[in-house]
């Protein structure tokens, strides 16, 4: 077979595998976290008091990276694309700023001073939900606090997720080409980073169940249509500007909700078992 034939075939073989995980992804729901994450953030105030301590240099560092982004990638990209996408390159080219902007704003904010605010607010989520033995396995629980989580957070005894982010980087760098075959192209790239920042969600939820690397990669392997919904919902809102600062919270509420839902799925069969 001769190379542009296998550049086809794999181009043909991404698409319907891209096609086949959107439908799981639409038949799972778990789309529908990442906005009950925005609620529910918004409904409880003391769960957004880490995000008030981190939004400025956030907001600093999103208005520099933006306008950088687009000062000197936005027109050769627009440039290359209008080959490929004809008239719809410019609106593809600002989406991919924006998404590459995004993407290095979150990097670079989790990498220096949003992990630990993320991970504090998963766990507050986890306490106010019930699921205090869960969150005992990485982090002490103080019975002081009141009605709010955040209060009963105790010192962390799992450390941060390693290499994570790393990884996300270099995923996204090496599928940034799809972006060059029109249209289809752009939908594979959303779709397939969408699979890698959606198990990115649940980092602490692996963690504090104590999933080996293989537990792990078989368990988002078994709900890969439910990570791709949520990751994609993830990556969309993520393409507004500045309040992606936000949205980095509310994710992180709306996989902690997630997480108890699988939870109580999953009490719910040992039940049954019973």
């Amino acid at each position: 077979m001769s190379a542009p034939n296998r550049i086809k075939s794999l181009v043909r073989e991404e698409a319907n595998q891209a096609i086949s995980i959107s439908k799981d992804a639409a038949n799972s729901g778990s789309y529908m976290f990442p906005i009950q994450g925005i609620y529910h953030f918004l409904r409880y105030p003391s769960l957004q008091r880490p995000l008030w301590r981190k939004v400025l240099p956030t907001i600093l560092l999103s208005v520099v990276v933006i306008v950088s982004m687009f000062f000197v990638t936005y027109l050769p990209q627009a440039a290359i694309l209008t080959f490929v996408d004809g008239p719809i390159a410019f609106v593809n080219a600002a989406m991919l700023v924006l998404s590459e902007s995004s993407t290095l704003v979150l990097l670079i904010s989790r990498w220096w001073w949003l992990d630990d605010a993320t991970v504090e607010v998963f766990d507050a989520v986890l306490v106010q939900q019930n699921q205090t033995a869960l969150v005992s396995a990485g982090r002490e629980i103080t019975p002081t606090g009141g009605s709010n989580p955040l209060s009963k957070l105790g010192k962390r005894l799992k450390k941060p997720f390693g290499d994570g982010l790393v990884k996300s980087l270099i995923r996204y760098v090496v599928l940034l080409p799809l972006n060059f075959i029109p249209v289809i192209g752009t939908i594979i790239f959303f779709v397939l980073n969408a699979r890698n920042v959606g198990p990115a969600h649940h980092a602490r939820y692996f963690q504090l169940k104590g999933f080996s690397n293989t537990e792990r990669a078989d368990y988002i392997k078994k709900n890969q249509g439910g990570y791709v919904g949520f990751g994609l919902a993830c990556v969309l809102l993520n393409l507004v500007p500045i309040v992606n600062i936000v949205f980095a919270f509310t994710h992180t509420v709306g996989a902690a909700l997630w997480a108890v839902k699988l939870e109580k799925i999953e009490a719910s069969h040992g039940m049954k078992e019973e």
